[in-house]
């Protein structure tokens, strides 16, 4: 059995057994609702307070998280306008994935047109 890592909420599941398959689709349908994983909530917290304090705080949040969190943070929040503006919970799945390679096209400088078109059914929903 293969174990594969979800992108968009970090479960380590395998897809092949239904018990996982179930627990997967339960935290996304969470997500697709509003929910955040804690990884991204704790980072708005940290950019939060860097910012507030204004203390230097930003300069050490760079050694502390993950570039691949601070994409899945925008992703987050693009999903969160979108929700607000009437996408149907139901894209969840495909606008993160699509948002996520736009981001990473956007970090890459690779692929932004292909991603940027994938984005494209979205769009009304951006606000």
């Amino acid at each position: 059995m293969s174990v594969s890592p979800c992108r968009i909420c970090g479960l380590h599941y395998v897809p092949s057994l239904e018990e996982d398959r179930k627990t997967h689709a339960a935290i996304h349908k969470k997500y697709a609702r509003g929910a955040q994983p804690q990884k991204v909530r704790d980072f708005s917290k940290a950019f939060g307070w860097a910012v507030a304090f204004n203390d230097g705080g930003l300069d050490r949040m760079k050694d502390q998280h993950d570039p691949e969190l601070g994409k899945l943070v925008v992703a987050f929040s693009w999903w969160s306008r979108a929700l607000a503006n009437g996408v149907p919970e139901k894209d969840f799945d495909r606008y993160m994935d699509a948002h996520l390679a736009f981001a990473d096209s956007l970090v890459s400088g690779e692929g932004q047109p292909e991603a940027r078109a994938a984005i494209q059914k979205w769009e009304r929903f951006a606000g």
